[in-house]
């Protein structure tokens, strides 16, 4: 009889594209282990493309999920972190994550706030408690999965100046086209309106740009400002759902322009450029008026404005080709909501998010025409205000610089 051939007595044995295939449906911590067992192994998992496919895999599979954080990241640790799949969202997984190890919080610095989610990279900032204060916002990016944590080097414009009068913006994005993850912080210096009558165009100045770089690990002004005829940056952007932006190799704000009456308008800073640009809102969105909720996002990859109209009706407009301002089109009309609710965005499979009026989260289904209320009750401690919502999917990504 013939003798059987020898078969490989360990994994590394297998061949390399046989062992990525069976490796790339692991999740990512314990795929981390594994880069302790040998430098062959090590080397498999640290490939880019290996960490692109397993991102890209998490996605494609329905392992997206959406978590929500109380009071920004729960420093107190009295309320749990709750993830909610994207195949069964409104089921609940406490304590799906906790916050890494190695974050230790220093002295005078008791509120935080989170700036971005992308593959699996959670952004956040810790503020000190004094908001007149020389202490500058400790920038931080976190891989839950991975349980690593990476505080950003100091930036060389300080927020904090010693006196009251900044107002700091931080943004995180994604540039495909060179693989790598930036944070954009720029802020303006502004002086306080004495009257309720002053025009809104009381900004002195905006500070110079900078964008940190993970591939480089440091900080760099750019050339490019951020633009002059800017009055205002929605505040209300800020609680859209976190990782609906900055996928695509640019950020947006939804800003208010300079002038005798209010006009708004999306301001996108290119990751791969370092540039900004303007973008129109739809000439059918009543624009004009204050009062009218605006929210930026993305729904199947584009952008898109949700406006909250006066009759109660939610209409979605979505930019069909990047930059265009004539490929805005009106694709959902939302009108059978009853009562008092506010549009958040869109999440996992297309599924719209809102605030009810029962203070409450809650999932429309398109499909069914149906709203499922998500068990997530606005705490008496912190208001919905104080919530927010983060899209999060398992990942590889390192975070430290590429050298």
């Amino acid at each position: 009889m013939d003798k059987l051939p020898k078969q490989p007595t360990t994994m590394e044995k297998l061949p390399e594209e046989l062992l990525s295939d069976i490796l790339i449906r692991l999740p990512a911590k314990r795929l981390a282990q594994f880069r302790c067992v040998s430098k062959p192994m090590n080397a498999l998992l640290s490939q880019p493309s290996f960490i692109k496919s397993h991102l890209h895999r998490s996605i494609h599979n329905n392992d997206e999920m959406f978590m929500v954080f109380y009071s920004e990241l729960c420093l107190d640790g009295e309320i749990p972190i709750i993830a909610h799949p994207s195949h069964s969202p409104v089921i609940e997984n406490p304590n799906f994550i906790n916050l890494p190890a190695s974050l230790t919080i220093p002295p005078g610095y008791t509120h935080s706030s989170i700036l971005g989610s992308l593959n699996g990279l959670i952004c956040f900032a810790l503020w000190p408690t004094d908001t007149v204060s020389d202490r500058d916002p400790i920038i931080c990016i976190w891989n839950p999965s991975l349980n690593a944590l990476r505080i950003l080097p100091p930036y060389t414009i300080p927020a904090s100046l010693g006196f009251e009068g900044i107002d700091l913006h931080i943004r995180f994005g994604y540039d495909p086209e060179t693989d790598d993850y930036k944070v954009v912080k720029f802020s303006r210096l502004f002086q306080r309106p004495v009257t309720a009558f002053e025009s809104l165009s009381y900004f002195k100045e905006w500070l110079q740009v900078e964008v940190y770089s993970m591939r480089k690990g440091s900080w760099k002004l750019i050339n490019d400002r951020f633009p002059s005829h800017v009055g205002w940056i929605s505040d209300f952007a800020d609680l859209s759902i976190i990782g609906s932006d900055g996928h695509d190799g640019h950020i947006h704000w939804l800003c208010g322009l300079n002038g005798k009456i209010t006009k708004h308008a999306i301001v996108a800073f290119d990751l791969a450029t370092e540039t900004f640009g303007e973008i129109p809102l739809p000439d059918s969105i009543p624009q004009y008026k204050m009062d009218q909720t605006k929210l930026l996002g993305h729904l199947s990859g584009n952008l898109c404005v949700m406006s909250y109209m006066e009759d109660g009706d939610i209409e979605v407009w979505v930019m069909n080709e990047y930059g265009m301002a004539e490929s805005w089109v009106k694709h959902h009309v939302f009108s059978q909501f009853s009562g008092n609710i506010v549009p958040l965005g869109f999440i996992l499979n297309k599924e719209f998010l809102l605030h009810d009026d029962k203070n409450r989260l809650a999932l429309y289904d398109q499909i069914a025409a149906k709203v499922n209320s998500l068990e997530v009750i606005a705490n008496s401690r912190f208001g919905f205000d104080r919530v927010k919502i983060v899209s999060y999917v398992d990942s590889l990504v390192w975070i430290a610089p590429a050298n």
